[in-house]
C-alpha cells in the first residue's frame, strides 16, 4: 500500500552508508528519529525560556487572543467581537491551555511548549519522505536533523502558527508523493487531511495541494482525465467544500483579514524580490547542499526513476515557485522586507533533493562545480550585513543570526567572516561534486551551519525580548492585579501600537480599545472615543464610566471625575470618581515633556481660564522657534538653549478650545522628531 508509515519507518538495507555509521546501523530508525525529536524539543524549550514577551505583533496578539476566546466562549473573538480569520488551527490546538489556566504568563509558557513539540515533530515526515524516495537511512536521518536545525526553529518560542504548520506541510508533501505513487483511497484521504490542516494553519499553504495535483498531472503525461480518475476523491474533498463555503458566506468571511490586502502585481519588482528571497533561502539551508540539491532536482525531473521521484520533483518545484512568489508579492506591496516565514518549509525539500543527488552517484560534476563557484561569487559580492540592517531582518531569523554574530564582533568583521564561511562551504560543495570528499561532509556542514544560525537567531530573539520587556511594567499584569473589573484602553494621538498590544496581551481585564485621535492598531474591533462639549467621554453616544488605562507616550491627558490608581512608565490607570471628563489633551507632548515638531493643546471648559506653558531647551542645543496659533492668537517664540520661557494664553468659556504649535527647526532624539521641552502644561 502506498501510504504505509510503518513500512517507511522500518530500516531497510543500507545502499551507500559510510563506514563510520556501520556500528550504529543496527539501531532501529525509529529510535534515531525519536532521539532527534526529543533533542530538538529540549533545545527549543530551553531557548523559549529566554523569551520573556511576544514582540512579533500583531500576530502574536491575534493567535492567543483567539485561543482564549475559543476556550472561554467557544467562538473566535478579539476584544469581545467575532472575527473572520481563516488560520484557526493554532488557536484551536492551543485553546486547551486557557482551560488549564487563566494566567497569561502561564498560558504563554505552555503555548511555547506546545509549539516546541509540533516543530520538532517535523523530523518524522522529513525522514519518511526520504525513505519513500529510497534514500539511504543515514541520509534520511541527516535530513531529519537538518529539518529541526533550521534557524526558523526560533518560531517555536513564539505565539505564531508556523511551528504547527511546519510538520503539516512536510506531512502533506510526503502524503502527496504517496498519492502520486499509488493513488489509493487511504492515501488520498491522508493527503487531503494533511493539506487541509496545513491551509487551516497558514493560508499561504494553499499551494501545497496544487503542487501535488500538478505532480500527478506530469506523472500521467498530462492526461487530464487519467489524473481526475486517479485523484477523484482528493479533488472532490479539496474543491467541493471550499466552493460551497465561498458560495454560502462569501470570500470576505472566509479569508477574513486577508481578503482586503494589497494584491497588486509588479512583475519587475517581484522578480527582484524572488532573487533576494532565493539568496536568503540558500543561506538558511546551510549553503553546502544547495548546488547538489539543484542538480538532484534536475536529474529526477528529466530522468526520473519512478513516479515517486516525479512526484517529489514537481511538487517541490511548484511549491517553491508558489511560496517564492507569495513572499515576493508580500515584500513588494506590504512589508518591503524578507519573508523567510513563507520559505523555510523548503529547506527540508532541498535536503531531500541533495539526498537524491547522492543516491544517483553524484553525477554532473561540472555543472555542480559551476553552481558552487556561482555561490562563492554571490557570497563575495552580496554581503548580508546590508540586508540585516533596519527592518529587512524583521521576518528573517537567518538575518537575526547574522546581526547577532556581527554584534559579537563588528559589522565589517562579521560580514567578512560570514562571506568566508559561505566561500568555504562553496568549496566543500565543489569537492563533494568532484568526489574528493564524501557527501556526508556537505550534509553535516549544512547541519552545523543551520545549528549555528539557529543559536544566533535564538540569542537575537532573547535579546530583543529582554529589551522590550524592560519597556514594560515590572508587574506585567498590573492592570489585572488592580482588580478594577473591565477596563478600557485609551489610545490618544501618537500612541504606540506595540505598547497597546502588549497591555492587551498580558492584561485580560482590558476589554475595549478606545481611539482618541490615534490610528487603528489592527483590523479588529475598536471604538472611537468622542468628547462632548463639557468634556464627557462618549462611546457609541453614551458616557463612558468604566475604569481607564490611558497611554501617555506622545500625549498628555488630564482628566477630572477620576482617581488615578497607578502610573507605570507611559500608562496611567484610573478608576471613576464621578463622571469622567477630559480636561486637557496635549497631543504631541511626549512622556518626557519634549514637544513634537507640531501638535495641539485642547482644553474643555465651561468657565474659561488660563493655559500656562513653560518652554525650555537643554544646553548645547540650537535656538528653536515655535509658532502658536489659535482663535485670535498668532505668536512665535524663540527658545534659546538653557532658557526657560513662561507663556500664558487666555482660554475662553464655552467648550473645546485649541492652541496649535509648530516648529520649523526640529531636532531628533533617538527615533523621535522633537522641538522644545514643555516643562509645564497647566490649565487653571
Amino acid at each position: 500500500m502506498a501510504f504505509d508509515v510503518a513500512r517507511d519507518l522500518r530500516a531497510g538495507p543500507e545502499v551507500s552508508a559510510p563506514r563510520a555509521f556501520a556500528r550504529v546501523a543496527a539501531v532501529p530508525a525509529w529510535v534515531w528519529v525519536a532521539g532527534i525529536v526529543v533533542a530538538s524539543f529540549g533545545g527549543r524549550l530551553f531557548a523559549a525560556v529566554a523569551r520573556l514577551t511576544p514582540y512579533y505583533l500583531p500576530d502574536e496578539y491575534i493567535y492567543p487572543s483567539l485561543a482564549r476566546s475559543l476556550a472561554e466562549h467557544g467562538r473566535p473573538l478579539i476584544r469581545g467581537v467575532g472575527v473572520h480569520f481563516p488560520a484557526l488551527l493554532d488557536p484551536i490546538v492551543t485553546a486547551p491551555v486557557w482551560l488549564v489556566t487563566d494566567d497569561p504568563v502561564m498560558a504563554f509558557r505552555l503555548t511555547q511548549g506546545i509549539h516546541a513539540v509540533f516543530f520538532s515533530l517535523a523530523a518524522i515526515p522529513a525522514y519518511l519522505l526520504c525513505r519513500r524516495l529510497g534514500l539511504a537511512r543515514w541520509l534520511g536521518l541527516a535530513v531529519a536533523a537538518l529539518t529541526v536545525a533550521v534557524p526558523d526553529g526560533v518560531y517555536s518560542s513564539t505565539m505564531l502558527a508556523d511551528p504547527l504548520a511546519y510538520p503539516l506541510v512536510l506531512g502533506a508533501v510526503y502524503a502527496g508523493v504517496c498519492v502520486v505513487t499509488e493513488p489509493t483511497l487511504r492515501a488520498q484521504v491522508a493527503f487531503t487531511a494533511l493539506s487541509t490542516l496545513a491551509i487551516f494553519a497558514r493560508i499561504q499553504y494553499v499551494i501545497v495541494p496544487l503542487a501535488v495535483i500538478a505532480a500527478e498531472l506530469v506523472a500521467d503525461r498530462f492526461h487530464l482525465l487519467r489524473t481526475v480518475r486517479h485523484l477523484w476523491l482528493a479533488l472532490v474533498l479539496l474543491i467541493v467544500p471550499p466552493a460551497l463555503l465561498l458560495a454560502t458566506v462569501g470570500s470576505e468571511r472566509v479569508f477574513g483579514v486577508y481578503a482586503n490586502g494589497n494584491h497588486a502585481v509588479h512583475p519587475g519588482s517581484i522578480l527582484h524580490w524572488v532573487g533576494l528571497e532565493a539568496m536568503l533561502l540558500t543561506y538558511s539551508a546551510g549553503w553546502a547542499i544547495v548546488p547538489g540539491a539543484l542538480a538532484g532536482l534536475a536529474l529526477v525531473l528529466f530522468r526520473p526513476d519512478g513516479r515517486a521521484e516525479i512526484a517529489f520533483a514537481v511538487t517541490s518545484l511548484v511549491l517553491a515557485a508558489g511560496l517564492l512568489l507569495e513572499a515576493a508579492q508580500i515584500a513588494d506591496t506590504d512589508s518591503q522586507r524578507f519573508q523567510e516565514r513563507y520559505l523555510f518549509t523548503l529547506v527540508p525539500l532541498l535536503a531531500v533533493a541533495f539526498g537524491l543527488y547522492v543516491k544517483r552517484g553524484l553525477p554532473g560534476r561540472i555543472p555542480v562545480g559551476l553552481l558552487s563557484a556561482g555561490l562563492l561569487l554571490l557570497a563575495a559580492r552580496v554581503p548580508l550585513s546590508g540586508y540585516a540592517a533596519a527592518h529587512n531582518k524583521d521576518d528573517s531569523p537567518t538575518l537575526w543570526a547574522v546581526l547577532r554574530f556581527e554584534g559579537l564582533t563588528s559589522v565589517g568583521n562579521g560580514s567578512l567572516a560570514i562571506a568566508l564561511v559561505a566561500a568555504l562551504l562553496s568549496v566543500l560543495a565543489a569537492l563533494v561534486a568532484f568526489r574528493k570528499l564524501p557527501a556526508a561532509f556537505a550534509v553535516f556542514a549544512a547541519i552545523f551551519a543551520c545549528c549555528a544560525m539557529s543559536a544566533g537567531a535564538s540569542a537575537f530573539d532573547a535579546r530583543t525580548s529582554r529589551t522590550l520587556r524592560s519597556t514594560l511594567p515590572h508587574d506585567i499584569r498590573w492592570v489585572d492585579h488592580a482588580r478594577l473589573g473591565n477596563v478600557d484602553l485609551v489610545a490618544p494621538p501618537g500612541a504606540r501600537k506595540e505598547q497597546s498590544w502588549q497591555q492587551l496581551f498580558w492584561n485580560t481585564s482590558l476589554k475595549r480599545l478606545l481611539l482618541l485621535g490615534s490610528a487603528p492598531i489592527d483590523q479588529f474591533d475598536t471604538k472611537q472615543l468622542k468628547i462632548a462639549g463639557d468634556g464627557r467621554l462618549l462611546v457609541n453616544g453614551r458616557t463612558d464610566r468604566r475604569p481607564l488605562l490611558v497611554q501617555t507616550y506622545a500625549s498628555t491627558v488630564q482628566l477630572t471625575g477620576v482617581e488615578r490608581v497607578q502610573h507605570q512608565l507611559i500608562f496611567d490607570l484610573y478608576r471613576p470618581a464621578g463622571t469622567p471628563r477630559l480636561r486637557l489633551l496635549a497631543a504631541g507632548r511626549f512622556v518626557d515633556n519634549w514637544l513634537a515638531p507640531h501638535g495641539a493643546i485642547t482644553v474643555w471648559t465651561k468657565t474659561g481660564g488660563m493655559l500656562d506653558l513653560v518652554l525650555a531647551l537643554p544646553a548645547h542645543t540650537q535656538v528653536t522657534p515655535v509658532a502658536f496659533t489659535g482663535k485670535g492668537i498668532k505668536r512665535t517664540v524663540r527658545v534659546h538653549p538653557g532658557q526657560r520661557v513662561p507663556l500664558h494664553f487666555r482660554v475662553p468659556a464655552g467648550g473645546a478650545w485649541s492652541l496649535h504649535f509648530n516648529s520649523a527647526r526640529p531636532g531628533y532624539l533617538g527615533d523621535r522628531a522633537v522641538s522644545v521641552r514643555a516643562e509645564r502644561v497647566r490649565f487653571r
